[in-house]
């Protein structure tokens, strides 16, 4: 039993900061509210394949709006067993996040008290994992799948049985489901065996099962007219802009990222100082096959996907890199007579990451569960009064579709593959592009539209939309804007939309100010 104290503690720990987090929202929403819109896209996609056998945002259409299609899929999945209740991805990360420990916790045995004690708390305090958790995201199922992935990787390059290699193939199929960051790691695993292992069979066949569920999803997507890629990845991915744009994209990412940074300086540290003494390039790569494949894997995700939007893109980095540097770390803690600099830097590069990641957390999380309930379930609450079955103009895209069955025009695109085409042509642009806006104009009219609620500054609603007024939230930290507008689409029924808005101002909280035109 007292083995496992330090174990308890943790699920201790982890339940406490949920159960925090989830108190704080609950007192000034009277419910939890995911801290990121895109959470109830995930439950809007898989509410409507469940239930009307439609992938996409809406049951109208197919659209390809989701970046984790595996994680859409098992939402779809347990709604069609439970029911349609919108806290199955927090039940389901909460899960996730228990087995992720788990791995960890076995995984860590092997090492001192000191390591095991050190690593297993900063999986959850460094991550942070109760705040992936609580996004409603991906992001435990994907981080705990790219654990097991390096695990299988170790565990074959220990002991080349078919078996292991199975087990990797499988993995890797998991992995990629959840997100296609994933091929980064496994991409630089089939390098290894490739020209380090020299198992050319093993390598090719390692890649074909990992880039199976981007072929099979980009079968479908293109099927149904749209983009290989899901919608998300071409309109937000670092290659819209030239080379100028990737390069300040990538300057952004380095920013944004500077806690993974430090972790990965450990990691190079420990390539360096386990390397030293070997002579040839193959050699050096040879006994430190985990370190460079996650050290390789980072640098690609620096260059081609993004960090930031509550630190969630960059989480799985820190759970890899975790593992890829505990035995390192645990030979230093063992050796008495060790380099005591390097000890002290490696707890202070720590402590740092969590000041970094852990700390702010405790008040930006609340926050963007705030901004989202003052802005998305206040626009999907207004939608649902009176126009929960309408035709609607907007552009965020996850809360309004979730709570209605609403028929959608999204101008940002992640949901109408149309506007996503015309923002492709024009490098992922839509705040002066002519033809985006020509075509909104076109179709909000041919095809009977009734209201837009939107950003204004994300792009110019034609001139025939009659504008009635604004919804605008304080202290803005994750929304993609502090003001969203009110359109009747046509102008005969500005003053019905007017008294709509007059009526919704009386039930909005008191720090969400809408403003009535006259």
């Amino acid at each position: 039993m007292k083995k496992n104290i330090p174990l308890l503690l943790i699920f201790l720990t982890l339940a406490l900061l949920i159960f925090f987090n989830i108190q704080v929202v609950v007192d000034f929403a009277g419910r939890y509210i995911y801290p990121l819109d895109d959470a109830y896209i995930h439950l809007s996609m898989a509410k409507n394949f469940a239930e009307f056998q439609t992938w996409g945002i809406t049951q109208y259409e197919f659209s390809s709006t989701t970046s984790s299609p595996l994680f859409t899929f098992l939402l779809a999945i347990l709604i069609k067993v439970f029911g349609n209740w919108e806290y199955i991805p927090l039940v389901a990360n909460s899960l996730a996040g228990v087995a992720l420990i788990l791995v960890f916790h076995q995984y860590l045995k092997q090492f001192s008290k000191a390591t095991y004690i050190i690593f297993l708390s900063s999986l959850v305090l460094l991550m942070p994992l109760h705040l992936m958790i609580m996004t409603g995201m991906e992001h435990v199922f994907h981080a705990l799948t790219m654990v097991l992935v390096l695990l299988a990787f170790k565990k074959y390059l220990d002991n080349e049985a078919p078996r292991n290699f199975s087990n990797l193939a499988l993995l890797a199929i998991l992995a990629t489901g959840f997100r296609y960051e994933s091929l980064f790691f496994i991409f630089f695993m089939c390098v290894y065996l490739f020209f380090i292992k020299r198992e050319y069979f093993q390598s090719i066949a390692l890649g074909l099962f990992a880039i199976t569920p981007v072929l099979i999803y980009g079968w479908i997507s293109v099927d149904h007219g749209s983009f290989f890629l899901p919608n998300s990845l071409i309109l937000k991915g670092n290659t819209n802009d030239g080379i100028v744009g990737f390069l300040t994209r990538v300057a952004g990412n380095g920013y944004r990222g500077i806690s993974v940074l430090l972790l990965i300086l450990i990691l190079l540290i420990q390539i360096f100082i386990k390397s030293k003494s070997q002579n040839s390039f193959i050699d050096k790569i040879k006994v430190n096959p985990i370190p460079m494949v996650v050290f390789c894997g980072f640098a690609v995700h620096l260059l081609f996907a993004n960090f930031g939007w509550l630190i969630r893109y960059e989480a799985y980095l820190v759970v890899v890199i975790l593992l890829a540097i505990a035995p390192f770390a645990d030979e230093l803690f063992q050796k008495k007579k060790g380099n005591q600099v390097l000890k002290f830097s490696m707890v202070i590069l720590l402590l740092i990451t969590f000041s970094l990641r852990f700390v702010p957390m405790l008040k930006n999380q609340p926050k963007a569960s705030k901004n989202i309930f003052d802005q998305q379930i206040q626009l999907a609450d207004f939608l649902h009064q009176y126009y929960k079955n309408s035709k609607v103009v907007a552009n965020d895209i996850g809360a309004i579709t979730y709570f209605n069955y609403i028929h959608l025009l999204d101008t940002y695109g992640l949901g109408s593959i149309e506007v996503a085409k015309l923002r492709k042509e024009d490098h992922g642009k839509f705040a002066d592009n002519k033809k985006l806006q020509a075509y909104i104009y076109n179709t909000a009219k041919l095809q009977d539209f009734e209201v837009a609620l939107v950003f204004d500054e994300w792009v110019k609603m034609p001139d025939y939309f009659s504008k009635v007024g604004t919804l605008t939230i304080q202290d803005n930290y994750m929304a993609g804007g502090t003001t969203v507008s009110f359109y009747a689409v046509k102008k005969e029924n500005t003053n019905k939309l007017r008294n709509q808005l007059v009526e919704f101002s009386k039930q909005t909280p008191k720090d969400v100010i809408i403003n009535i035109k006259k």
